[in-house]
Formats: C-alpha cells, structure tokens, sequence
C-alpha cells in the first residue's frame, strides 16, 4: 500500500502490466520508471517478475520497442526531442484538481473530467480519436467566482481592472450559464462531445433514472444539459484558455499540451488508483484472513477483477452499469449501499462479461435456528438473533477475542454477567467474523441480512420513524418522547423550535409527517430495551427540555459524559418482544440488528449507520445480529 503522502501518489498514475502487475509512475523519465519499478504492486495470480524485467516490462507498455537498456540509451532522448519540437516547455498537471477548478460549474476534480476518462476514450473507444479537449488548464476560475459571489456589477469592474481581456468571457459565462449551472452536475466526462473540441453535436445526459421516470421527462432534461453545456462552450471555443491539444507519440502513449506550454502524459491501460489489495475489505475493518466471511471476500474479489480488466472503455461501461441498476427496479436509497463494483459487476455479468458467481445451496432441513422467510419474491433462511452462549464459543473455538480490533468499544462492556440465551451485544466487525466462523462449521456461505431484507420484514413504527432515519442518530441527546407528537405540531407543519436552516438541511422535500396512529397515543412510552450501568441523561431543567423536538432534531442536549465509558449495558430482564414475518424481533427505541452493508443498522423506530466497530454506546443503543443462508441462486 503506497502512503497517501507519498510523492509516488502525485500524477500521472499507474500503468498496468500484461500480467495483472501495477506500477506507480510519477513520470517517465528513467529515474522516476525505476522508482516506480521497486514499489510495483505485483498480481497475487501471476508469477512474479524480477527488477530488470519490470523495468522492461514498463517501458514496453508505453509503447517503445526493445528493452530497458534501449529505452535509456536512445528512446528517452527521443521522447525529450518530441518534447522540445512541440513547444512543451514544463510538465504540470493540466486536470482540474480541487484548488484549480470550479465548484460553482462542478469543475474540480472529483466532478471534473479525469485522466482514465480520457485516456479510455482516446486508446479504446469506437469514437472518433479527440485532437483537442477542454480540461480548463490556465482558467481563471477566481473571475468566474467573484461575479457569481460579489456582485456581478462590482466582480466585473475588478475583473477588468486586473484581468482584462478575461471581463468579456466572465461576462458571457455568467450571462448564459448562470441560472441552469447545475445542470451540469455530473455531466463532464468523455462519454460524448461536451468537452471534445467542435461542434457539439453528440451529448450523453449522465443522469440516472428510477423507476417511475418517463421518456418525456428524460428527453426533456437532455435538452436543458445539452443547452447548458453549449453555453459553457460557446465562451471557450473563442479562446485558447482551458484547452489542451493531445499529441500522440506511440500507439500505447501521447503527450498532453497547454496553451502555455505545460505538458503532461497518459497512457493506454492507464488507472487513476492502485489496485484494491486482496482482503482489502477486511483490512478496512481489522478483519484477520481467517475471520472473513466469503460474502467479504468476494467483495473484494469483486473490486480486484473489475480494477484489472485491460483495455475497455471503463466510463462507458460505468454509465450502462449504473442506468441498468435502476432499470432492474433500484432505489437512489439502495444505491447509496451498494458498492461500484457490485453495480457494475452485476451488469457485467448480465453482459456476459463475467462469469456467474458460484453458490453453494443448502438441501435439506434448515440448521437449527434458521426459519424460512420470503423477501421480494425470494426464499432465504434467517436465523434467531444470536445468543451469548453461541457466540462465546466462537471466541473459545477461533481466538478471534486476541485479534478483535483494538480501540473498539469493548465487547464485555455489552454482554457482563448476561446468560447464555441472551442475544449478543456485538459490533459490524464481531458479526462479519462470527459468520466466518459458522459458515466453516456449515460449509455454505453465510451473511448478515441486507438493510431492505429486514426493513421488508418488520416496518418501521410509523411514517413519522421511517422519516427520521434520514437523520444522525435522533436521540444521542435526549430520549425519545412518548408515541405521540400531533397534539406538538403547528397548523403550518412545522414543529415550535426548529430553525428553519436546520429543517432545510435535514427535510428539504418538506418536514416528516405525523402519523394518525401516534395522534391517539399520547401517554404510550417508547419501549426500552436496556439497563445502563449508569444513567445516560441529565435530569431536566428550564434550560434542559426533559424531550427532544417532536422532527428527532435538537438544539439542545441532555447527554450525560461517562467517565468509565462505555458503562456496562444489559438487556431489560422483560425485553419488548414482537413478531414479523415468523422471526422474533426485540422492538425498543435502543435495540438494533446490523445489516450487510457496512456499519449499518436497523431497528423498529430507526435505522441508519454507526461505527462499524461499536456495538452502539456511544450512541445510547445496543446493537446484536441474525445471520442469512442464501437458498436460491
């Protein structure tokens, strides 16, 4: 793993070898190939190759013949004369980056185009081979920013006076992109003609669209983007400001070049990061090899074999990938938990592109525990939630205790003296290792169910709950009120005490609604299903409301500061006990289960993320797990 202060992390990037090895390059001179040679990350699947023969390796896959010896002796100087002959005077960075691009047009570098995007479309696209693009080197985006902030009038007379020429593109910039900017959220790439130098003829919306969208909404919004980008041309195609011209100098390599002079290189099977390490998810979460479910594994496996596909348009293949989510009936919800990889691997495979996974089924009578449910059309099996004594064997039987995360809240801080039937208090972490561990006693894959799966088979309370799981954890500083909030709620909607910026943030489609169940309800508690060792609120006073605001937001905050933290959390001797769909749920306000996707979890009056590696003290909730076996497909 290369540090992220690391000068071998600056631009250009990595090259691929044949095999599968990734190469950090800084350059490519012969001193900045060497360095990148001695820190290769080599392809666990392939043979490893030796200093020298990475060298050569290199300097093949950017397009010179012959061997490492050639490449210093003659190609090198060669490449420095193209240099010299094109006017390129000195390497920069010509990208947008964050300090160099424009937020107001989404032109930075994480909205802005990237050196993959051109680089696949150059050396693997159908499309016509660009000559010239616009990438904004040498803006000044500063001019752009005072019109938009200070004043169009004032910003403009200071643009003159210290600009000159630039008063005239600020001012037609600003007279037709001003108002439908943000239609430019995420659009620029090379997918199309936007940034391409020419007529822009060809334009690809790079907006994606749930169920529910028609064609004449969508015909609708590629007319406002194609008009919003063709203003945005219209001011730079009458300048060389911004613009780039692409010199190729081999079949496998070209040389970018500013109006001033400033140069830099991209490359065929070209990559922006380093390949993802084997286990990385794992890693990520101080998970040891032995304690990593399959499901993790193939995540990982997952993000490696869709890093190291070679030669692919990969910005083409991302925007299929991504409509094709929503196409199968994905939510903007589900996506937000679902990785790049899975999505385009998903499509891939669709594509016939990668193989299917291979999945164990289970014949037979389910394993103690496990109950048959239907989620969506699809039968699985959910277990009970764990209990303590399961659990406690785990630890006994793999070691995982020695190896469990440190700086973690501690795990006995959350199961103390409890018995052995009790559900487990557990972290994300101590869940993902517990299935590997039961999985190896099962042989088939095992994991923790999805955060639709559960929410599928017990609903939250009420509309108003469901609402509030938009929010940071809502009773972090006060506890819940009672089942009831109409009898608090002003004619208007609006809830007495919040700003109206925090409702802005937090609600901008409008506030959550109170349900008619919880109208009538007024003196019904929310259920609790923990005794703390200590108390984990103050006692009200005047300045202190004894309850938060009926929207789950507060201004203020009766938490109370453990010193001993986390104190020893235990379930109530009579939990709040329901049903749904044939499982026991325990259903409090402060009792949660985790789901598959990272770090989040789910309950009866909340779910949302919290620290995968906490079982929720600091979030005034104890959280446990139940764990899934696939039975189809």
């Amino acid at each position: 793993m290369i540090p992220h202060d690391s000068p071998l992390r600056q631009v250009p990037g990595w090259v691929l070898l044949r095999d599968g090895h990734a190469v950090p390059l800084t350059g490519i001179s012969p001193a900045e190939i060497k360095v990148g040679a001695k820190h290769r990350v080599p392809h666990p699947d392939a043979e490893p190759i030796k200093h020298r023969q990475t060298l050569t390796a290199i300097v093949g896959r950017l397009g010179f013949q012959g061997d490492w010896g050639d490449y210093q002796n003659t190609h090198w100087s060669q490449f420095e004369t193209f240099l010299h002959e094109h006017n390129c005077t000195h390497r920069s960075g010509l990208f947008p980056t964050d300090i160099s691009g424009c937020y107001d047009l989404f032109f930075t570098g994480v909205q802005g185009p990237k050196r993959r995007q051109l680089a696949d479309r150059y050396f693997e696209s159908p499309l016509a081979k660009p000559e010239r693009v616009f990438l904004g080197h040498g803006v000044d985006w500063d001019a752009w920013d005072q019109v938009r902030f200070v004043g169009q009038s004032k910003a403009l007379a200071d643009v003159s006076y210290a600009h000159g020429p630039a008063e005239e593109h600020v001012t037609r910039l600003f007279a037709g992109i001003g108002a439908p900017r943000f239609d430019l959220i995420g659009q620029w790439g090379f997918l199309d003609d936007k940034l391409v130098h020419g007529p822009v003829e060809h334009v690809v919306d790079k907006t994606y669209w749930p169920p529910g969208f028609d064609e004449g909404e969508r015909t609708n919004n590629l007319k406002k983007v194609t008009s919003a980008v063709r203003s945005f041309r219209a001011v730079f195609d009458s300048t060389n400001q911004g613009w780039v011209d692409i010199l190729p100098y081999n079949e496998r390599l070209v040389v970018l070049r500013g109006h001033d002079g400033a140069w830099e290189v991209l490359w065929r099977c070209y990559r922006d990061e380093e390949p993802p390490e084997p286990s990385d998810v794992g890693r990520w979460h101080a998970l040891a090899i032995e304690d990593l479910p399959s499901r993790l594994m193939s995540e990982s496996d997952l993000q490696r074999s869709v890093h190291f596909r070679q030669e692919v348009w990969e910005e083409n293949e991302a925007h299929a990938a991504e409509q094709a989510f929503y196409d199968r009936g994905g939510s903007k919800q589900k996506r937000r938990l679902t990785s790049e990889a899975q999505v385009r691997s998903d499509w891939l495979r669709e594509q016939e592109r990668l193989p299917a996974p291979e999945r164990m089924r289970w014949e037979g009578t389910l394993p103690a525990g496990f109950h048959r449910v239907v989620v969506d059309g699809r039968e699985l099996a959910m277990s009970d939630l764990i209990d303590l004594g399961s659990y406690r064997q785990m630890l006994v039987e793999t070691g995982y205790a020695s190896r469990r995360a440190e700086g973690g809240e501690p795990w006995e801080r959350a199961n103390s003296r409890a018995p052995d039937a009790a559900p487990v208090g557990a972290s994300w972490v101590d869940a993902q290792a517990y299935c590997a561990w039961k999985e190896r006693q099962l042989k088939v894959a095992l994991r923790l169910p999805s955060r639709e799966e559960l929410r599928a088979i017990r609903p939250a309370y009420s509309e108003h709950y469901e609402s509030l799981a938009h929010l940071d954890f809502p009773w972090e500083n006060h506890p819940p009120r009672p089942l009831s909030s109409g009898r608090c709620k002003e004619p208007n909607g609006h809830h007495p005490g919040t700003p109206d910026w925090l409702r802005a943030i937090y609600f901008p489609l409008g506030q959550p609604t109170v349900a008619p169940n919880e109208q009538h309800e007024s003196q019904q508690q929310v259920p609790s299903g923990i005794d703390w060792s200590e108390p984990r609120f103050l006692d009200p006073t005047p300045e202190r409301p004894a309850l938060p605001e009926p929207t789950g937001l507060s201004t203020s905050s009766r938490k109370r500061w453990i010193e001993d933290f986390p104190p020893l959390a235990n379930w109530k001797e009579e939990l709040p006990w329901c049903e749904h769909g044939g499982l026991r749920f325990i259903d409090a306000w402060d009792a949660y289960e985790w789901c598959q996707e990272q770090g989040w979890s789910s309950g009866r009056f909340w779910e949302g993320p919290i620290g995968p590696t906490s079982w929720g003290a600091y979030k005034n909730v104890k959280t446990t797990f139940r764990v899934v076996l696939d039975l189809e497909g």
